[in-house]
């Protein structure tokens, strides 16, 4: 590991992690980050963890995880999981992985959609200092019962939230948590029969075009269900994963907001779900840390710009910068 960008990115998870000397970690990644996958876990070796390798692969999509990442994620301390190419079809796969690590106290890094050009590059960065923003929206939506987020493109939409747990990605990670990387966001699972209203999405939804949306995505929910997509080349991508994934992919899953201002949106649902003046809200599955029940293959996140929320009929302010 002479080349000091392998080293900035791997340390960077590495810290994001909580990695401590003597854990067990299972190190995950698909086929193009093969490499990748070696210098991060001799990096883990490096800083006096024990790394288990293994490949996300076999007839694709995959129903579950690999049986021998099953085997060993029962039993490590910390997952890293990398994908360059994540199959929208394989959500559930991953959820299922994150419920064995988490299940018994261990806890997950999950990075989407990246490259080793990404790596090196732009995740080599040091990481941006959240954890005083998301600490302090964290207390402010704690009991809220009912959300009602509006967005720039027309995104008006009221969730119930009702018991549900506030999550974030810009703390400290603990037993049982897991964490994208880069870090930047504050989200819950809404009930599952707890959305009415319309959804725009004018930046991403993943498994679609590549990049931004070639115009925004309609999406209209009516009992926490998706009653209808509407748009143009992206609309008709996500509706068809939707058809594919049958009742189960039409459910609320998720509300998310962007906390970090280093990021700018470009497409990339990762990144794009953590730039502040976003929000995001995700169909299908929703189970495991994510507190909720609905099981399902999929688990799309559909990002719009400049949000403004009400909780239970108050305003709150949204950290910006």
């Amino acid at each position: 590991m002479n080349d000091l960008g392998h080293q900035g990115w791997a340390a960077n998870l590495i810290a994001a992690g909580q990695l401590q000397s003597g854990e067990h970690v299972l190190v995950v990644v698909d086929e193009p980050l093969a490499d990748c996958g070696s210098e991060l876990a001799a990096a883990v070796r490096d800083a006096g963890g024990q790394p288990q390798l293994e490949l996300w692969a076999g007839d694709r999509p995959l129903a579950a995880p690999p049986p021998a990442i099953s085997e060993a994620a029962s039993g490590i301390d910390l997952c890293f999981f990398l994908s360059q190419e994540p199959r929208g079809d394989e959500a559930g796969a991953r959820v299922e992985l994150l419920r064995i690590v988490t299940e018994h106290g261990g806890r997950e890094m999950y990075l989407g959609l990246v490259d080793a050009k990404l790596l090196r590059g732009e995740l080599s960065e040091p990481a941006a200092e959240l954890a005083k923003p998301a600490a302090t929206l964290l207390e402010r939506l704690e009991g809220a019962q009912v959300v009602h987020i509006r967005g720039r493109a027309g995104t008006d939409l009221r969730l119930n939230v009702t018991g549900r747990r506030w999550l974030t990605d810009a703390l400290p990670l603990k037993a049982g948590e897991m964490a994208n990387y880069p870090g930047g966001e504050v989200f819950t699972a809404p009930l599952e029969d707890g959305a009415d209203g319309v959804l725009v999405a004018d930046l991403t939804v993943p498994y679609t075009v590549e990049g931004l949306v070639d115009e925004p995505v309609t999406i209209r929910f009516e009992g926490g269900r998706v009653q209808s997509i509407e748009g143009g080349r992206a609309a008709e991508m996500l509706n068809a994963l939707v058809e594919e994934a049958g009742e189960s992919g039409r459910v609320i899953a998720e509300l998310g907001i962007g906390l970090n201002p280093t990021i700018s949106p470009r497409g990339h649902v990762m990144l794009d779900e953590k730039a502040a003046r976003t929000a995001h809200v995700a169909i299908g599955s929703n189970t495991g840390p994510y507190g909720g029940r609905n099981q399902s293959s999929i688990h799309v996140d559909c990002i719009f710009s400049e949000p403004t929320i009400e909780v239970d009929g108050e305003p709150v302010e949204l950290p910006t910068h």
